[in-house]
Order: C-alpha cells, then sequence, then structure tokens
C-alpha cells in the first residue's frame, strides 16, 4: 500500500492499483477527503469505509474510497495498519499445524467469538465450519468419551494379554462410539442451525443466509472441547459448555445477522428451552405413573 499518495498509479512501477483490493484493520487508517484532507475511518471487516462514497462533511464535495488518500492512524504504523488477522482455522496449513489451528479457533469461540466470526471466510474454504465441527466432534468422542468407557477396558486387556479378538472387539467398538458421537453432532448442529435461523427470520431481519448461521453455530460449539480433559471432561464440562455454547451462538449470531440480543437469543434458546420442556413433562408424567402403581 502507498500512502499519503493521490494518484493510483505505483510512482516505482506505473501500474495501477486500488484501495478497496487491500485489507486493513478496522479503525487503523485514515482515509483523508482529496480537497480538504477531512479525514474518516473504515469500520467494517475489512477495515473500509460504509458507505465508501459520500459527501464530505468539510468540504462538500462527493468523494470515493478510492480517490482519498491514505495514512496510518494514530498509533498505528505503515505495517501494522495493514496487517489484517487471519482466521485460525481457514488458513490452517499455510502457516500453522492442523492442530495449532484447532487450538486456536477454540480459545477464541470461548474468549472472543464475534472477532471469530467477523473474519471473513477464505474463498476455496468456505464449508471449512464444517469441517472445524468434524474434527472438534471428533476429538471429543475419542478422547472424552472414549477414556471413560473403552480405553481403560483396552490397555487392560492388553496388560492382562487378553486374546487379540476381544482387544480388536474393544477397538472397533470404540471406532463406533466416535462415529456415532460424529453423527449425532451433524445431526444435532443441523437442526438447530436450521431451527435458529428459522426462528432469526421471524423475530428480526437477519442480514445473512443460512449458511451464516451454520457457520456461527458450528465454530461456537468449539467450547464444547472442555469435554476432552480424560475421564472427567464429559461429567464435569458438559452442562458448562453447553450454556457457554449458547452464549457464544448468541454473540456469533449478533455479530453476523447485525440482529438485536433479545431477538437472537429468542431464537437460540427456543429449541434447547423446548427441549427441556418436554423433558421435564416426560419425568413429571413417570413420576406420577409410578406413583399410581
Amino acid at each position: 500500500m502507498l500512502w499519503n499518495i493521490a494518484g493510483r498509479n505505483c510512482p516505482e512501477c506505473g501500474s495501477r492499483y486500488a484501495v478497496g483490493d487491500y485489507d486493513f484493520k478496522p479503525n487503523a487508517v485514515a482515509f483523508c477527503c482529496p480537497h480538504c484532507d477531512q479525514d474518516y475511518y473504515g469500520t467494517d471487516a475489512r477495515g473500509h469505509l460504509q458507505p465508501s462514497e459520500f459527501e464530505c462533511v468539510n468540504c462538500l464535495n462527493t468523494v470515493n474510497m478510492n480517490q482519498m488518500v491514505l495514512r496510518p492512524a494514530a498509533g498505528y504504523e505503515q505495517e501494522s495498519a495493514t496487517t489484517v488477522v487471519e482466521h485460525p482455522w481457514e488458513v490452517r496449513g499455510e502457516n500453522k499445524s492442523t492442530f495449532r489451528a484447532w487450538y486456536r479457533t477454540v480459545k477464541a469461540s470461548m474468549l472472543r467469538p464475534q472477532e471469530l466470526v467477523e473474519l471473513p471466510p477464505v474463498q476455496d474454504r468456505k464449508a471449512g465450519h464444517w469441517r472445524f465441527l468434524t474434527c472438534n466432534s471428533l476429538l471429543i468422542s475419542f478422547i472424552g468419551f472414549g477414556s471413560v468407557f473403552l480405553i481403560p477396558f483396552m490397555v487392560v486387556g492388553v496388560l492382562g494379554n487378553a486374546p487379540i479378538e476381544v482387544i480388536g472387539s474393544m477397538a472397533g467398538a470404540m471406532g463406533g462410539i466416535v462415529l456415532f458421537g460424529l453423527f449425532v453432532t451433524w445431526l444435532l448442529m443441523l437442526i438447530f442451525g436450521g431451527v435458529t435461523h428459522f426462528f432469526l427470520r421471524l423475530f428480526a431481519q437477519p442480514t445473512g443466509t443460512l449458511t451464516d448461521t451454520y457457520r456461527s453455530v458450528c465454530y461456537a460449539q468449539g467450547v464444547m472441547a472442555m469435554m476432552i480433559v480424560p475421564v472427567c471432561g464429559i461429567y464435569l464440562f458438559s452442562w458448562i459448555g453447553s450454556i457457554w455454547f449458547l452464549v457464544s451462538s448468541i454473540l456469533m449470531l449478533m455479530k453476523t445477522h447485525k440482529t438485536s440480543g433479545f431477538a437472537t437469543t429468542m431464537a437460540v434458546l427456543i429449541l434447547p428451552a423446548t427441549f427441556m420442556l418436554l423433558t421435564f413433562l416426560s419425568w413429571c408424567l413417570a413420576m406420577a405413573n409410578q406413583i399410581q402403581v
């Protein structure tokens, strides 16, 4: 990026360029009017002006973002102003391992959910949120559930010189648990995302699509990674993770669809609240039947 230059031809090579071709940190670049030098700051996810064309408040000339003179905002160096935070999962393999990308995405889903979902998806990895969901679910099933149900028996079987058929059966059962957990996670997420998007459209006017809703809830599911803690994770953190998942989903969807907190909360909580109500009513009926008997 060429700073403090009004023209749009590179003085070194003569090639033309456009401001819109570059991404910036929000509020990190001053877009200055070419007529009066009045400065404006980009606030969208790419650090661009919204709208990109408007009437200058100082000189009243119509200005376009691509005509403006750019300078780093106060407190930013030239390099840091144009450094865009990359989505940790969707750029995996380029400069980080898959495990590191998964860990950073889980951490962001817990602590910075709105910042995570605000990062634009990589064009050739638009289904990255489903791959993240798959990876997270496999780890939870294999380590979280497997450490409780089968891994101890497999270790005892190996140390106790159990027949290879028995160990093989245990390993097969382990694989079944992992695949079943993946299937259940996908099914629940498809239902939850679809129902949530339906009620979002009913209660508000979401700016995004169904795909954007699925992207938000899939990355919000990263908080469930706390269940990976061997043996005790599924007992100690399942309820905490479930509540945290709903909170992260609300925050992500508010940012994605630009909807109010009330409407988004209602849309997110309808399905789990209905499930809990039906469960409670079923328990009451069962208790009533036992009392009658």
